[in-house]
């Protein structure tokens, strides 16, 4: 697979995440500063809880709702306590107002989380 249009610039607020469905894995985008997402898998690696609902922090990393497990953005490893298995990260770019994602280009070798909520 190549990369692929997401989403556009307007769905997404900075300090915001987006869910995203219709590719192989379910991935939640994070709008941090201006043209900067990132696309990591959607389901949190400690209890398998949806990230999209979680909140973004000033130091970029996104905190799961359900139990606090925290993410680094860019690396996908956990920070803090409790410290969980790494989150995959995968290749998103912003060309013009379009968010573009391609899910067969992970940035780090963590596994692909079990997913049964989504």
């Amino acid at each position: 697979m190549a990369f692929v249009i997401v989403a556009n610039l307007d769905d997404l607020d900075e300090g915001e995440t987006l869910f995203v469905e219709g590719l192989k894995e379910p991935i939640c985008l994070v709008r941090l500063d201006g043209e900067d997402v990132r696309a990591v898998h959607n389901t949190c690696t400690h209890q398998q809880q949806p990230l999209h609902e979680g909140t973004v922090q000033d130091d970029d990393t996104l905190v799961c709702a359900s139990h606090n497990s925290r993410f680094n953005l860019e690396t996908g490893e956990s920070v803090g306590i409790p410290e969980v298995p790494t989150l995959p990260v995968y290749a998103c770019k912003v060309e013009g107002d379009a968010i573009l994602v391609d899910i067969d280009q992970q940035l780090n070798d963590a596994p692909i989380p079990h997913h049964p909520y989504h």
